[in-house]
């Protein structure tokens, strides 16, 4: 007779385990996970944060004038690493089918600080377009490998805020970089090494050294996790089984990518994250230089340019809390835009002598990033399988390079210091971002509905129509999966 494992007995519910027993281990173990995985995957996207900022604040620290930049060369290095960020997502999406997720996200990281340490050494124009160039094809995996990663550990309901927790890297990174851009300002101005090609070298010392954890302690999957017992592993795999969640098996099958491609909810994700990430790349890029238009120096700059970090970590935090608690995400991303939208109006069309205006309208326009955080939970829960995962990731983070490739072009030298065509168009896009949200939440609930009346999976008419041609699965028994909005 077999023996069943505890694991087992507790799944079972039976006499020994009660259901109390089972939540309170469960509990337990996603504590461990959280502990274990989510500081190491919240220090690779403060890190890459702080890498794309870092061009923001040396902006105001006399990069220009060291490089020679004439005209819109400070907007086309802005613009080359998002270029660079959106070809490079298929042979990322590529490398992490291929090999686990931690190595392909690890040596990106080491590339990346490498190459941010190398910035600080180029005299021209020409030399630092290159290293930007090579910097935005290291940085296009980092969105989808920590949404392909954080759907390895966590069912649907847990990982939104898990999603969260590391997407505060990108406030933290504000903070952060307005700190190191106010200390490196203060290096004495005898040196021919200049303040921000300190911040560079700096920058790029510490991914190199983060890129160690990555590559050495984040677990590869959790069937390889160390710090597991054998039972928990076991657990964690039923549980993203009992939730349809998961990456499922790591198999390749070119009809999920053609699943992918054709799949409304791909497009619409795609036009979403492009509407919503307009007005976080133009802050993101030009924040720091539209402060100073207001009349404030470059150190005073980079301090004002912090509280942007902590709206966008509470607008994150507040968000993917308020999802984890049953509220709808659609909504919570509709509700978000509101005050990014108010935002824009007062930085459209407040004179910048209201500088105390000016200056909220910035701060207010930071919540558009806390909706990103929602799109990657949304990609994470409703693409189903490891292939298809892969390839709606890698989509919607071509769409984020797109959107920061059209941002920094909307500020124009001849516009300056105004640059109303491009405030104006930070209130056009976010109106339309409420548009589309409320598109995608129509989709999956007649999906939903069809799939109620069929007693069917909820899926694309291209996934129906492709369903049972292939005896390759990458992904559980998808029976009851529902569209989650």
């Amino acid at each position: 007779m077999k023996t069943k494992t505890a694991i087992e007995m507790k799944s079972d519910g039976c006499e020994d385990y009660g259901l109390g027993s089972l939540e309170n281990d469960d509990k337990s173990l996603i504590r461990k996970i959280d502990w274990q995985i989510l500081p190491i995957m919240f220090l690779t996207y403060f890190l890459q944060m702080i890498d794309k900022i870092s061009i923001n604040y040396a902006n105001v620290m006399g990069i220009q004038e060291d490089l020679g930049l004439v005209g819109n060369d400070f907007s086309w290095l802005a613009t080359a690493f998002f270029i660079a960020y959106a070809l490079a997502e298929l042979p990322q999406g590529a490398l992490l089918q291929r090999f686990p997720v931690s190595k392909v996200l690890g040596v990106n990281v080491l590339c990346w600080g490498i190459i941010l340490c190398c910035s600080s050494a180029t005299k021209n124009f020409a030399g630092m377009l290159a290293l930007r160039v090579l910097l935005g094809m290291m940085e296009a995996v980092i969105a989808p490998a920590l949404t392909i990663y954080t759907s390895m550990w966590y069912t649907r309901a847990e990982s939104t805020p898990r999603y969260g927790l590391w997407y505060c890297g990108l406030g933290a990174g504000q903070i952060i970089g307005g700190l190191i851009s106010f200390g490196a300002q203060h290096a004495p101005t005898s040196i021919s090494f200049g303040g921000w090609r300190i911040m560079f070298v700096v920058i790029g010392a510490v991914n190199v050294l983060v890129s160690l954890l990555v590559i050495f302690v984040l677990p590869e999957t959790p069937e390889k996790a160390k710090f597991l017992t054998q039972s928990e592993k076991e657990r964690v795999a039923q549980r993203l089984q009992n939730d349809q969640a998961g990456v499922g098996m790591k198999v390749f099958r070119w009809k999920s990518v053609l699943e992918a491609f054709v799949d409304l909810q791909t497009w619409l994700l795609v036009l979403l994250t492009i509407l919503i990430t307009i007005p976080s790349g133009v802050i993101t890029t030009f924040s720091s230089i539209l402060i100073k238009g207001f009349g404030y120096d470059s150190k005073q700059s980079a301090l004002l340019n912090m509280p942007s970090g902590v709206v966008s970590i509470l607008a994150t935090m507040l968000s993917t809390y308020a999802i984890s608690k049953g509220f709808s995400r659609w909504l919570a991303i509709d509700l978000l835009l509101l005050p990014t939208l108010l935002g824009s109006c007062l930085m459209s069309f407040l004179p910048t002598s209201n500088r105390g205006g000016c200056l909220a309208g910035i701060y207010l326009v930071n919540t558009t990033v806390a909706p990103l955080a929602l799109i990657y939970a949304w990609t994470g829960a409703n693409f189903k399988g490891y292939t298809m995962k892969v390839a709606g990731t890698t989509l919607v983070s071509a769409g984020f390079s797109i959107a920061n490739i059209i941002g920094p072009q909307t500020f124009q030298a001849k516009d300056a210091p105004q640059y109303l065509p491009a405030k104006t168009t930070l209130v056009a896009v976010n109106a339309a971002a409420i548009v589309i949200s409320t598109a995608l939440r129509i989709m999956y609930g007649v999906r939903n509905a069809t799939a109620d009346r069929l007693g069917a999976p909820a899926r694309s008419s291209m996934e129906a129509r492709l369903a049972g041609r292939s005896n390759v699965q990458d992904v559980h028994d998808d029976s009851d999966f529902r569209y989650v909005y």
